[in-house]
């Protein structure tokens, strides 16, 4: 009955036999064959054909139930004939931005392993497409991130939340006219735990200048059109980049202005060079999510780095 497990666990993942089958590098007529032969072994269906995507019947719900409780087990096995082997690791993969991976996760992975020092975490970046497609697939165990993900198959826990905040360089004419809004580097560092000594800016009041803009697939691409459209004015892009550090550090050389997240005074040093404004609005503020599969298939060391995760939030900011 639970030979043919893997393959009944990738339909429920991808909702789709013709997907399922692609990712298993397998014929869909073979796919179907398989989860049929499963299916008259049980004696009842366990997927719904007649939905769109697929979904589980009462049947299927409870298979998938016990498949992840098998799955857990199984983790558990190896991670202690792991234990008991020569090297004893075990090993976490997280997945996150750049900014995550250099400037928040080292200081985390190295708390958690003071508490667990057989633990050999991978950090891994990417794009959250990329990395979302990774989790499913269990090449990483976590992805850090912007977005919650599918809660059909995954679970998505708020760890923190930011501000969206504008960087401007500070040779720039504009600073003048705004100079009861702009806050220096260590002024809106000192702020962030307090209440705001300052009004947030109207982001039209930057409609002339040239912007720095994280690519598209990027949450803060998205926020950053969302902002300025509530503004009434389009922004006008002169580049568009990868990473937000990339966007920062242009904007300290006096390239251009950028939607940035608050959390980078947390990890860089002062700079005389940027003034930053607070905004206002939904699009200004977001959480940051931890994702991982349903907790039935999670290993202990899984489970306890959750745990730990829950404990170690970083501080909320108004």
């Amino acid at each position: 009955m639970l030979r043919d497990m893997e393959y009944i666990y990738t339909v429920y993942l991808e909702r789709s036999f013709s997907k399922a089958a692609r990712r298993l590098f397998i014929s869909q007529p073979s796919l179907s064959a398989t989860v049929k032969r499963a299916e008259q072994e049980v004696g009842l269906p366990l997927f719904n054909r007649s939905t769109n995507p697929v979904s589980l019947t009462e049947a299927g719900e409870y298979y998938i139930k016990s498949a992840e409780k098998i799955m857990a087990i199984e983790n558990d096995m190896r991670e202690h004939f792991a234990g008991l082997s020569q090297s004893g690791a075990l090993h976490l993969n997280i997945g996150s931005s750049m900014f995550f991976c250099s400037y928040v996760l080292p200081d985390l992975v190295e708390s958690f392993r003071e508490c667990c020092p057989r633990i050999m975490v991978t950090l891994s970046e990417g794009s959250s497409a990329l990395l979302s497609e990774r989790l499913k697939d269990g090449g990483i165990d976590f992805l850090l991130e912007a977005e919650p993900l599918d809660k059909n198959t995954f679970e998505s826990i708020v760890w923190t939340e930011e501000n969206i905040i504008i960087a401007v360089p500070s040779s720039y004419e504009i600073n003048k006219k705004l100079a009861e809004y702009r806050y220096t580097f260590e002024a809106l560092a000192a702020e962030c735990r307090l209440e705001p000594t300052k009004p947030p800016v109207s982001p039209a009041s930057f409609s002339d200048e040239a912007f720095l803009i994280l690519k598209k697939g990027n949450d803060l691409y998205r926020r950053s059109f969302a902002i300025c459209k509530e503004a009434g004015f389009t922004p006008k892009v002169s580049m568009y980049l990868e990473q937000i550090m990339t966007a920062y550090y242009l904007v300290c050389e006096g390239k251009g202005i950028a939607f940035v997240r608050d959390t980078i005074l947390d990890c860089l040093p002062p700079s005389d060079k940027v003034f930053f404004y607070r905004l206002t609005g939904p699009e200004a503020s977001r959480d940051i999510y931890l994702s991982y599969k349903k907790a039935g298939a999670a290993s202990q060391v899984q489970r306890d780095f959750i745990d730990f995760m829950k404990t170690k939030r970083l501080f909320q900011r108004r």
